[in-house]
This record gives C-alpha cells, sequence and structure tokens, in this order.
C-alpha cells in the first residue's frame, strides 16, 4: 500500500492541472460560438424550498443558486447580481474561481439606485465584481436569499446573462402547500420535467440544456412573450384551522390589493383648494374631469417604486401632491382623491401593460405592472393614466389599448377591457412640395402628427433643450438625414393636446439629386424609412416599436423645364398579415408625384414573420435606389 502512495500523490497533483486544461480547451471552442459574450455558464442550479408561516399565513421560499461561470475572455471584469427588495433578503452571496480568486460574502457591495436624489426604482441590488483573469478560468457563484412572501415570487426564467450548457431547477413543496407551475414559451428548448414524492413533499425538477444568453435588442418586445420561463402561482395552504387561500383566483388576488387600499389615509382637506380652483369654471363633468387629469399630468412628477408592498400599495394622495412626484400608483391615487373632491366617482385601476402577456384568468401579481385612475359617468368609464403626459381626455396609451382592467368596486370588482384602437388615429402625415433648384431641391414641408405619435412629440420636445428644439424638429421630418434643413418653422398651439399637431416649414433638400452628363438623377424620398431594418436570425425577441406605426408621405417635385422626364421607378405593394408597404409613382404635367404608406398594424414583426419582413426589405430598398431619371 505505501508503495502505491508516491503515484497518488502525483495523480492527485496532475488533476488540477488536467481539470484547467480541459475548461480552457472547452473555452476555446466556445469563444467563436459566443462572440458576444465573455463568459459561459458551465452549469447551473437552483432550488426552490417553500414553507408555510402558520403564525403569519403565508408561505415563505428559501433559494439556493449555484452557478459555475467559464472565461471566454482574459482580464476582463462582470458584475454579479442579485436583486431584492423589503420582502426579502440576501443570506449569502460568495463566490471562488479556479485559480483561487474569491468573492467574500463579507464584500459583497449593496445599494439602491439613485439619479438626482431620487429613487427612480426602488428595489435594491448586491453585487460583485469578479476579475475573469485567464480564458478557461471557472467561477463558482453560490446564494442564499429568503422571500418572506410567496406572492412576490412569481417566476422563474431559465435563461441568464451567458449562454449555458446545462441548468437545474428544482421546486421542493410540502402536502401543505397547493403550487401551481405554468410553463411558458418551452416550444424549440431542450427542457425535461420530472417529478417525484420524496415523503410530504412533492420535488418538481426541471433540467435545460444549451440554452442561449440574454442579448439587450433594440425594440425588444417583454419577456413574458419568448423566454421559456414558469409562472409560479402559489394558490393555499392548509394548516390546523383547514385551507386558507394565497392566491387562488383573481377575487383572492383583487382582496389582497383592496387590503392595501384600506391602509391608506386620505385627507381631502389637504386637495380641497386646489380642486376647487381647477373646476371653479367648468360647467359639466367631463370638464372637470379634464381639468384635474392634465393637472396631475403637468404638475406631478413621475417616479417609479417597486419595492416590497411599495410595488402594490400606492401612496397617500396628499403626499404625492405635496411632493409633487409619486409612482403610478400614487398619481392614480391622487387623481382618484381629487376627482372624488369634485364629486367624480373615481376608482383604482390595476392594468398589465402590452409588455406583459398574461391576464386576469391567472391569479398573480405578475399580471399587473401598472396602476390608473378610472372615472365612471353613467355608463361612460374614462380611463386615467396620468404618468402618460399630454395625453388626452379620451384617449388611451398604446400600451393599455387592448388590456384587461380590474376596477376598484369595494369588495368586489369590475374586470374591463380597454378599447383596441384602430391604427388610423395614430396616422403620421409629411408632405413636401419641391423644385429642382441647380442640385438642390428646395420648397415647402407639412408634418402631421396624431394619436401616439402626437402625444410622444410633445412629451420630447417640452423635455428638449431651447438650443436643440430646431434640430428636434427637423428629426422628424428627416427620421435622421442630415441633408434636410428647415426654415421658417411654424408650429401650432402646443397647450392643446386634443388636436393633430400642423408643422409647417420652408425645407432644403442636399444629396438628392446628381448630375452626369446630360442626365439628372432625383431621389423622391427624403426619409427612406426602414432602410436598413433587415432582422438577424439570431435576434431573440419580436420587434416591438410600443406603438402602431401608420405613415404616410406625399412628395410633389416640379421638374426644371430644361430638363425631359425618361423614367421613374417601378411602384411598389406588399401586403402581409403583419405589416404592408405601398409606394406609387405618377406623373402630371412637369410634376412627379410620389406617395407612400407605411403600416405595421399591431407595431409588431413577430419572429415568424422576420423572413418576410426581410424579402419585403429588400423590395423596398430596391424602390428606394432607384431615382427619377431626366435627361436635357
Amino acid at each position: 500500500m505505501w508503495k502505491k502512495l508516491p503515484f497518488l500523490i502525483l495523480i492527485l497533483g496532475i488533476s488540477p492541472l488536467i481539470y484547467a486544461q480541459d475548461y480552457l480547451q472547452k473555452a476555446q471552442n466556445l469563444q467563436q460560438k459566443h462572440k458576444d459574450f465573455e463568459a459561459y455558464t458551465d452549469y447551473a442550479k437552483e432550488k426552490y424550498t417553500f414553507k408555510v408561516n402558520s403564525g403569519e399565513k403565508k408561505v415563505e421560499v428559501k433559494e439556493e443558486k449555484t452557478e459555475e461561470i467559464l472565461s471566454l475572455r482574459y482580464n476582463v471584469f462582470l458584475n454579479e447580481i442579485e436583486v431584492f427588495d423589503q420582502n426579502s433578503s440576501i443570506s449569502k452571496f460568495y463566490g471562488e474561481s479556479s485559480l483561487k480568486q474569491r468573492a467574500v460574502n463579507e464584500l459583497r457591495f449593496c445599494g439602491q439606485y439613485t439619479q438626482e436624489g431620487f429613487f427612480y426604482d426602488d428595489s435594491k441590488f448586491c453585487s460583485h465584481k469578479i476579475k475573469l483573469k485567464e480564458i478557461g478560468e471557472l467561477w463558482t457563484m453560490n446564494v442564499v436569499k429568503q422571500i418572506n412572501d410567496a406572492r412576490y415570487f412569481t417566476s422563474v426564467y431559465f435563461e441568464g446573462s451567458y449562454p449555458t450548457r446545462e441548468k437545474k431547477v428544482t421546486f421542493v413543496i410540502p402536502d401543505n402547500v397547493e403550487v401551481e407551475l405554468l410553463e411558458f414559451n418551452f416550444e424549440g428548448y431542450s427542457i425535461v420535467k420530472n417529478t417525484i414524492q420524496d415523503g410530504k413533499d412533492k420535488i418538481v425538477e426541471y433540467v435545460a440544456k444549451d440554452l442561449e444568453g440574454s442579448i439587450n435588442e433594440r425594440f425588444s418586445r417583454g419577456v413574458q412573450y419568448y423566454r421559456p420561463h414558469i409562472l409560479v402561482l402559489v394558490k393555499s395552504i392548509t394548516t390546523n384551522k383547514g385551507k386558507e387561500n394565497i392566491l387562488a383566483s383573481v377575487s383572492d388576488l383583487y382582496s389582497w390589493y383592496h387590503s392595501l387600499i384600506l391602509q391608506l389615509a386620505p385627507n381631502p382637506l389637504v386637495l380641497k383648494p386646489i380642486v376647487e380652483s381647477l373646476i371653479k369654471d367648468k360647467k359639466t363633468d367631463e370638464e372637470k374631469i379634464q381639468s384635474i387629469y392634465y393637472w396631475v399630468q403637468d404638475n406631478i412628477r413621475y417616479i417609479a417604486f417597486e419595492n416590497g408592498i411599495a410595488g402594490f400599495k400606492p401612496d397617500d394622495a396628499q403626499n404625492v401632491y405635496e411632493k409633487k412626484y409619486g409612482d403610478c400608483k400614487g398619481m392614480a391615487n391622487l387623481l382618484k382623491e381629487m376627482l372624488k373632491v369634485a364629486g367624480i366617482d373615481a376608482r383604482l385601476t390595476w392594468v398589465g401593460t402590452k409588455q406583459i402577456r398574461y391576464d386576469y384568468s391567472i391569479p398573480s401579481l405578475s399580471v399587473d405592472n401598472h396602476m390608473i385612475c378610472t372615472a365612471i359617468l353613467g355608463d361612460k368609464k374614462y380611463f386615467l393614466d396620468a404618468t402618460e403626459k399630454y395625453n388626452p381626455l379620451g384617449e388611451n396609451a398604446e400600451r393599455i389599448q387592448g388590456r384587461e382592467v380590474l376596477i376598484e368596486n369595494g369588495e368586489n370588482y369590475l374586470i374591463h377591457k380597454i378599447l383596441e384602437e384602430d391604427k388610423a388615429k395614430d396616422l403620421e402625415l409629411k408632405k413636401f412640395t419641391l423644385s429642382v433648384v441647380g442640385e438642390k431641391m428646395e420648397g415647402n414641408c407639412e408634418l402631421v402628427l396624431n394619436g401616439e405619435t402626437r402625444k410622444n412629440f410633445l412629451h420630447s420636445y417640452h423635455y428638449t433643450k431651447t438650443e436643440e428644439k430646431k434640430k428636434f424638429i427637423e428629426y422628424q421630418f428627416s427620421e435622421g438625414t442630415a441633408s434636410i434643413s428647415l426654415s421658417e418653422i411654424k408650429l401650432p398651439d402646443l397647450s392643446d393636446r386634443t388636436k393633430a399637431i400642423v408643422i409647417t416649414s420652408k425645407v432644403s433638400l442636399d444629396n438628392f439629386i446628381s448630375k452626369f452628363n446630360n442626365e439628372l438623377y432625383i431621389e423622391a424620398d427624403p426619409t427612406k424609412d426602414f432602410k436598413g431594418w433587415e432582422l438577424k436570425d439570431k435576434r431573440q425577441s419580436d420587434l416591438d416599436f410600443g406603438k402602431k406605426v401608420n405613415t404616410k408621405m406625399e412628395v410633389v417635385i416640379e421638374l426644371p423645364s430644361d430638363y425631359k422626364l425618361t423614367s421613374v421607378p417601378e411602384n411598389l405593394s406588399v401586403s402581409e398579415e403583419e405589416f404592408s408597404f405601398r409606394l406609387d409613382y405618377k406623373v402630371e404635367g412637369n410634376k412627379v408625384i410620389y406617395t407612400k404608406e407605411i403600416a405595421i398594424h399591431k407595431g409588431i414583426i413577430s419572429k415568424k414573420s422576420f423572413k418576410v419582413w426581410n424579402e419585403s426589405l429588400k423590395k423596398l430598398n430596391v424602390v428606394y435606389g432607384s431615382p427619377i431619371i431626366l435627361k436635357k
């Protein structure tokens, strides 16, 4: 036996070297495949253990996570972050690398994001800044977190910051807790589920392999629509007193919301003077609602708070009024209380914006991410979202159109669906009347904005510095084309948020005319909308513009008398389920009239439409690249 000892020592000494070489080789093989990432998760596991807190009649969850992070680069830093709030705490957060680097639990940095002295997001976080010294270095990070109320434990996502070889997610559910696990977006992924009974515990295990890493993408849709995840519904508990519901139905969800509202202490006397001043000359209830609604939009600053119970409980209306800022809940509550002082029936209203894929058939806090106020006049309901600056009464922002809302109604509730408006209400119209002057085109232009485009313009314009406003307006006409210059700009009364915005100006276009020998080449389209918007196959999210796209353009070009028109580009008509293009040229006397209509009906290009979208853009670009040709 003793003769074998040197051999065993030798083997033990070589093993770490072989281990390091294996990971170095693996990292080198992965570098080309994952060029957009600095690291790769070789293995991850998450375990969620549920436990009943009988004294407080709630469910607690212990979360344990381990992640093995393989370095694909060298001399780079990663920030490993864990988020918590007033309803949870991180007891352990530490790690160590194969090169004996350590991220000690006691040295984790914990803080809160602030800007200009305000908490824009009340979430807290802990982080470790770890260094990837060498390619093939393996960091093992560990987290232990306590969630004190499982109502707030709503979902588990499989994909993380880096591509992942394998991830195991385990739920340990005792027999006195009723939990439903809803699976979303598993199609196309290698995810295997296994369920076993271990004494009084049901253990549900998911093993996922070959996961993509998360990439920040422009105009991405809510992650609930495309990332594989599990929605966790903690429905009830069983104690010695019997079964008690937690969130088993929408009634339970509303009851909990309502219990938070009952904790508020409104003081209408604080609001009475401002309300009386706002409605003193108003003859109808609609005028009163409008006056109060616009005042809150214009005078209360929106700041997001999403921390523990503050993520669902509004601040008292008088506090929001005196501070002059609040989150969506506080602003909705201020609207409600001001309208009540004015004698209007006003209710708090919960809603999930279009970033949320769920509806009230699922009793979960993840269904809602926003609060508004509903004013009720007989059979008419006005949905008032004070966070939408410059939004007129009677119009609803795109993000809540077509969404279900949960309306306060005492011990009960109302569910209503907000009307989905037709894209025609969001029309953006541009008109150019141009003449050829040397190698430029000059003339007049007009921009007409309606609906969502009007609201967005007003919001951006009023927040643009005075010296930048001209450049901002030029961008609205040109979509960033540097060759468009405006002068003598005329704006309408921007204090009226109910009317279409009509902006007129003189315009000069450079670099739209080329001259070769006796021929003149004229580009008719000043903006070339969506040129260069081809979508890559590896894009993870649908393309979501956040609004319906409905743009129209009319360009009238008066041709020079000493040239003869020889050709105009071919017309184009594309009509697909999610979008349409129509480009048309016609000649009337000495004028060429170019019209363009582009519509993205729901404001979304889904992944299933990427191929036909790219093919259509190729056709569009051909027309954009084809000039009007004149000959002397």
